[in-house]
Protein backbone atom coordinates (compact mmCIF):
# COMPACT_ATOMS: atom_id res chain seq x y z
CA UNK A 1 0.00 0.00 0.00
CA UNK A 2 1.38 3.25 -0.69
CA UNK A 3 0.98 5.90 2.07
CA UNK A 4 -0.87 8.87 2.05
CA UNK A 5 -2.32 11.66 4.54
CA UNK A 6 -5.23 13.05 4.98
CA UNK A 7 -4.98 16.88 3.46
CA UNK A 8 -5.71 18.75 6.56
CA UNK A 9 -7.88 21.78 6.82
CA UNK A 10 -6.16 23.39 9.76
CA UNK A 11 -2.50 24.41 10.09
CA UNK A 12 -0.50 25.77 12.97
CA UNK A 13 2.71 27.95 11.89
CA UNK A 14 5.77 26.88 14.43
CA UNK A 15 8.75 28.56 12.48
CA UNK A 16 11.88 27.54 13.77
CA UNK A 17 13.24 30.97 12.70
CA UNK A 18 10.64 32.39 14.73
CA UNK A 19 11.65 30.32 17.81
CA UNK A 20 14.83 31.66 17.49
CA UNK A 21 13.67 35.45 17.69
CA UNK A 22 11.42 34.78 20.07
CA UNK A 23 14.07 32.92 22.47
CA UNK A 24 16.30 35.85 21.64
CA UNK A 25 13.85 38.55 22.71
CA UNK A 26 14.26 40.69 25.72
CA UNK A 27 10.61 40.79 27.69
CA UNK A 28 7.75 40.77 28.15
CA UNK A 29 9.00 37.80 30.44
CA UNK A 30 12.89 36.80 30.42
CA UNK A 31 11.95 33.77 32.28
CA UNK A 32 8.67 31.53 30.99
CA UNK A 33 8.27 32.58 27.29
CA UNK A 34 7.17 29.75 26.29
CA UNK A 35 6.91 29.53 22.53
CA UNK A 36 7.13 25.59 21.95
CA UNK A 37 4.23 25.23 24.68
CA UNK A 38 1.83 27.92 23.53
CA UNK A 39 1.81 25.91 20.60
CA UNK A 40 1.52 22.77 21.35
CA UNK A 41 -1.56 24.18 24.04
CA UNK A 42 -3.55 25.71 20.79
CA UNK A 43 -3.03 22.15 18.90
CA UNK A 44 -3.93 20.06 21.78
CA UNK A 45 -7.23 21.46 21.35
CA UNK A 46 -7.73 20.15 17.80
CA UNK A 47 -5.75 16.76 19.08
CA UNK A 48 -8.64 16.72 21.73
CA UNK A 49 -11.45 17.28 18.87
CA UNK A 50 -9.64 14.72 16.43
CA UNK A 51 -9.29 17.23 13.87
CA UNK A 52 -6.16 16.26 11.55
CA UNK A 53 -3.50 19.28 11.80
CA UNK A 54 -0.53 20.40 9.55
CA UNK A 55 2.35 22.29 11.07
CA UNK A 56 4.25 24.80 8.90
CA UNK A 57 6.41 27.23 8.48
CA UNK A 58 5.47 31.00 7.68
CA UNK A 59 6.88 30.67 3.86
CA UNK A 60 4.37 27.56 3.15
CA UNK A 61 1.38 27.82 1.04
CA UNK A 62 -1.87 29.10 2.90
CA UNK A 63 -4.05 28.23 0.39
CA UNK A 64 -4.86 24.28 1.16
CA UNK A 65 -6.28 25.55 4.33
CA UNK A 66 -9.43 27.15 5.79
CA UNK A 67 -8.15 28.01 9.43
CA UNK A 68 -4.46 28.50 9.88
CA UNK A 69 -3.00 29.53 13.95
CA UNK A 70 -0.06 31.52 14.59
CA UNK A 71 0.58 31.85 18.02
CA UNK A 72 3.20 34.11 18.79
CA UNK A 73 4.07 35.04 15.46
CA UNK A 74 6.26 37.47 17.00
CA UNK A 75 8.83 37.72 13.43
CA UNK A 76 7.18 38.36 10.58
CA UNK A 77 9.67 37.79 7.66
CA UNK A 78 9.19 40.00 4.01
CA UNK A 79 5.49 39.26 2.14
CA UNK A 80 4.41 36.70 5.46
CA UNK A 81 1.96 39.59 6.35
CA UNK A 82 0.60 40.30 2.57
CA UNK A 83 0.08 36.38 2.19
CA UNK A 84 -1.94 36.12 5.30
CA UNK A 85 -4.30 38.89 4.06
CA UNK A 86 -4.57 37.68 0.88
CA UNK A 87 -5.39 34.21 2.10
CA UNK A 88 -8.28 35.78 4.55
CA UNK A 89 -9.57 38.25 1.67
CA UNK A 90 -10.23 35.17 -0.04
CA UNK A 91 -12.24 33.52 2.45
CA UNK A 92 -9.94 32.07 5.13
CA UNK A 93 -9.63 32.44 8.42
CA UNK A 94 -6.45 33.07 10.27
CA UNK A 95 -6.12 33.25 14.28
CA UNK A 96 -3.13 35.44 16.03
CA UNK A 97 -1.98 35.80 19.42
CA UNK A 98 -0.20 38.15 21.67
CA UNK A 99 3.43 39.07 21.02
CA UNK A 100 3.01 38.87 17.01
CA UNK A 101 3.85 41.31 14.59
CA UNK A 102 6.91 42.57 16.55
CA UNK A 103 9.94 42.23 14.47
CA UNK A 104 11.01 41.86 10.78
CA UNK A 105 14.11 39.09 9.69
CA UNK A 106 16.48 41.29 11.31
CA UNK A 107 14.96 40.96 14.85
CA UNK A 108 14.03 44.80 14.02
CA UNK A 109 10.66 46.81 15.72
CA UNK A 110 8.44 47.11 12.71
CA UNK A 111 7.85 50.89 12.96
CA UNK A 112 4.50 52.57 13.08
CA UNK A 113 2.94 50.41 15.67
CA UNK A 114 2.50 46.87 16.57
CA UNK A 115 1.06 43.86 14.69
CA UNK A 116 3.04 45.54 12.41
CA UNK A 117 2.39 43.91 8.73
CA UNK A 118 -0.59 42.01 10.82
CA UNK A 119 -2.01 45.03 11.97
CA UNK A 120 -4.91 45.97 8.54
CA UNK A 121 -5.53 41.99 8.48
CA UNK A 122 -6.59 41.89 12.54
CA UNK A 123 -8.10 45.26 12.91
CA UNK A 124 -6.47 45.92 15.98
CA UNK A 125 -3.10 48.47 17.42
CA UNK A 126 -1.16 46.97 20.37
CA UNK A 127 -0.27 49.39 22.69
CA UNK A 128 1.79 47.70 25.13
CA UNK A 129 1.55 43.90 26.55
CA UNK A 130 1.73 42.99 30.20
CA UNK A 131 4.25 40.38 32.22
CA UNK A 132 2.20 39.07 35.38
CA UNK A 133 4.48 37.49 38.00
CA UNK A 134 3.76 33.51 37.90
CA UNK A 135 1.77 34.56 41.35
CA UNK A 136 -0.66 36.64 39.34
CA UNK A 137 -3.99 36.28 37.29
CA UNK A 138 -6.58 37.92 35.33
CA UNK A 139 -9.42 37.38 33.15
CA UNK A 140 -11.60 38.02 30.34
CA UNK A 141 -15.71 37.47 29.90
CA UNK A 142 -17.17 36.79 27.07
CA UNK A 143 -19.39 39.88 25.54
CA UNK A 144 -22.73 38.67 25.79
CA UNK A 145 -24.72 37.81 21.86
CA UNK A 146 -20.67 37.98 20.69
CA UNK A 147 -20.41 36.28 17.43
CA UNK A 148 -18.89 33.01 18.62
CA UNK A 149 -21.64 32.07 20.70
CA UNK A 150 -19.53 31.81 23.44
CA UNK A 151 -20.13 32.94 27.44
CA UNK A 152 -19.10 33.51 30.65
CA UNK A 153 -15.20 34.16 32.20
CA UNK A 154 -12.19 32.34 30.92
CA UNK A 155 -8.55 32.78 33.27
CA UNK A 156 -5.44 34.56 31.89
CA UNK A 157 -1.78 34.55 33.04
CA UNK A 158 1.34 35.60 31.85
CA UNK A 159 0.86 37.92 29.02
CA UNK A 160 -1.70 40.20 28.35
CA UNK A 161 -1.56 42.63 25.27
CA UNK A 162 -3.19 45.88 25.62
CA UNK A 163 -5.03 46.56 22.53
CA UNK A 164 -7.02 49.70 20.68
CA UNK A 165 -9.87 48.15 18.10
CA UNK A 166 -9.12 49.40 14.40
CA UNK A 167 -11.95 47.87 12.92
CA UNK A 168 -11.98 44.93 14.72
CA UNK A 169 -15.02 43.94 17.37
CA UNK A 170 -14.72 43.19 20.46
CA UNK A 171 -15.91 39.47 21.43
CA UNK A 172 -14.46 39.50 25.06
CA UNK A 173 -13.25 42.19 27.55
CA UNK A 174 -10.74 41.75 30.31
CA UNK A 175 -12.30 42.01 33.75
CA UNK A 176 -9.15 43.19 36.15
CA UNK A 177 -6.32 45.25 36.81
CA UNK A 178 -6.07 49.00 35.22
CA UNK A 179 -7.07 47.82 31.84
CA UNK A 180 -10.19 46.09 32.89
CA UNK A 181 -13.06 46.79 30.16
CA UNK A 182 -10.52 46.58 27.59
CA UNK A 183 -10.97 44.56 24.38
CA UNK A 184 -9.03 40.88 24.73
CA UNK A 185 -10.42 38.91 21.71
CA UNK A 186 -11.23 40.51 19.19
CA UNK A 187 -12.67 39.56 15.27
CA UNK A 188 -11.82 41.24 12.47
CA UNK A 189 -13.34 40.88 8.54
CA UNK A 190 -11.23 41.06 5.85
CA UNK A 191 -12.83 40.59 2.37
CA UNK A 192 -14.66 36.73 2.33
CA UNK A 193 -12.86 36.02 5.20
CA UNK A 194 -11.82 36.87 9.32
CA UNK A 195 -9.03 37.07 11.41
CA UNK A 196 -9.29 36.74 15.71
CA UNK A 197 -6.68 37.99 17.88
CA UNK A 198 -6.28 36.55 21.03
CA UNK A 199 -4.92 38.87 23.60
CA UNK A 200 -4.15 36.91 26.56
CA UNK A 201 -2.68 33.72 27.51
CA UNK A 202 -5.41 31.71 28.58
CA UNK A 203 -5.36 28.43 31.31
CA UNK A 204 -8.07 26.41 31.16
CA UNK A 205 -10.86 25.68 28.73
CA UNK A 206 -10.95 28.30 26.18
CA UNK A 207 -9.36 27.13 23.42
CA UNK A 208 -10.75 24.03 23.07
CA UNK A 209 -14.22 25.86 23.24
CA UNK A 210 -12.89 28.67 20.98
CA UNK A 211 -11.88 25.98 18.34
CA UNK A 212 -14.34 24.05 18.65
CA UNK A 213 -16.90 26.86 17.70
CA UNK A 214 -14.62 27.52 15.06
CA UNK A 215 -14.61 23.77 13.87
CA UNK A 216 -18.58 23.59 13.30
CA UNK A 217 -18.57 27.12 12.17
CA UNK A 218 -16.18 26.58 9.17
CA UNK A 219 -17.22 23.03 8.38
CA UNK A 220 -13.94 21.54 9.29
CA UNK A 221 -13.70 17.93 8.87
CA UNK A 222 -13.32 15.48 11.84
CA UNK A 223 -11.46 12.40 12.04
CA UNK A 224 -14.88 11.12 13.34
CA UNK A 225 -17.73 12.84 13.14
CA UNK A 226 -19.58 12.84 17.12
CA UNK A 227 -17.75 13.95 20.28
CA UNK A 228 -14.66 12.27 21.61
CA UNK A 229 -14.63 11.48 25.66
CA UNK A 230 -11.62 13.91 27.58
CA UNK A 231 -8.29 12.66 26.56
CA UNK A 232 -9.27 10.47 23.36
CA UNK A 233 -8.21 11.08 20.32
CA UNK A 234 -8.98 10.05 16.78
CA UNK A 235 -6.25 10.17 14.00
CA UNK A 236 -6.34 8.51 10.46
CA UNK A 237 -3.90 7.11 7.74
CA UNK A 238 -5.50 6.75 4.22
CA UNK A 239 -4.67 4.70 0.95
CA UNK A 240 -7.20 6.59 -1.08
CA UNK A 241 -9.54 3.78 -1.14
CA UNK A 242 -9.84 2.91 2.49
CA UNK A 243 -9.38 4.72 5.78
CA UNK A 244 -7.60 3.78 8.57
CA UNK A 245 -8.72 5.20 11.97
CA UNK A 246 -6.80 5.50 14.89
CA UNK A 247 -8.51 5.41 18.48
CA UNK A 248 -6.35 6.64 20.99
CA UNK A 249 -7.42 6.37 24.65
CA UNK A 250 -4.67 8.38 26.53
CA UNK A 251 -7.01 9.79 29.73
CA UNK A 252 -6.32 6.69 32.05
CA UNK A 253 -9.40 5.10 32.18
CA UNK A 254 -11.83 2.98 30.55
CA UNK A 255 -13.68 5.29 27.96
CA UNK A 256 -16.60 4.98 25.32
CA UNK A 257 -16.85 6.00 21.86
CA UNK A 258 -19.44 6.54 20.08
CA UNK A 259 -18.76 6.09 16.39
CA UNK A 260 -20.49 8.43 13.51
CA UNK A 261 -22.94 6.55 10.60
CA UNK A 262 -19.97 5.33 8.91
CA UNK A 263 -19.58 1.85 8.23
CA UNK A 264 -16.14 0.25 9.77
CA UNK A 265 -14.60 -3.27 10.73
CA UNK A 266 -11.93 -3.79 13.15
CA UNK A 267 -8.31 -4.28 11.40
CA UNK A 268 -7.60 -7.53 13.97
CA UNK A 269 -10.99 -9.05 14.06
CA UNK A 270 -12.62 -8.16 10.69
CA UNK A 271 -15.64 -7.73 12.48
CA UNK A 272 -18.20 -4.66 11.83
CA UNK A 273 -17.97 -1.88 14.06
CA UNK A 274 -21.30 0.26 14.47
CA UNK A 275 -22.45 2.06 17.55
CA UNK A 276 -20.13 2.49 20.92
CA UNK A 277 -17.17 1.10 21.22
CA UNK A 278 -15.35 0.24 24.31
CA UNK A 279 -11.71 1.41 25.11
CA UNK A 280 -9.92 -0.03 27.70
CA UNK A 281 -7.27 2.13 29.86
CA UNK A 282 -4.23 2.81 27.17
CA UNK A 283 -5.83 0.62 24.17
CA UNK A 284 -5.79 1.81 20.68
CA UNK A 285 -8.66 0.87 18.23
CA UNK A 286 -7.76 0.37 14.62
CA UNK A 287 -10.73 0.72 12.40
CA UNK A 288 -11.22 0.71 8.38
CA UNK A 289 -13.90 2.52 6.68
CA UNK A 290 -14.63 3.51 2.56
CA UNK A 291 -12.07 6.74 2.32
CA UNK A 292 -14.51 9.75 2.58
CA UNK A 293 -10.74 12.06 3.03
CA UNK A 294 -9.35 14.49 0.66
CA UNK A 295 -5.76 13.11 0.32
CA UNK A 296 -1.95 14.27 -0.52
CA UNK A 297 0.53 11.72 -1.42
CA UNK A 298 3.19 11.21 1.25
CA UNK A 299 6.75 11.13 -0.42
Amino acid sequence: MKGSSVQPEVAVIFDWENRWAVKDAQGPRNVGIKYEETVKNHYQAFWDLGVPVAVIDMDQDFSAYKLIVAPMLYMVRPGVGERIEHFVQNGGTFVATYWSGIVDENDLCFLGGFPGPLRKTLGIWSEEIDGLHDREKNGFRMVEGNSLGLSGKYELHELCDLIHLEGATELAHYTDDFYKGRPALTVNSLGQGQAYYIAGRSVGPFHYDFYSKLVVDLGIRKVIDSPLPQGVTAQMRTDGESDFVFILNFSGTEQQVNLDDCVYSDMLTGEAVQGIIQLQQDDVRVLKRQSTMIIEEAE
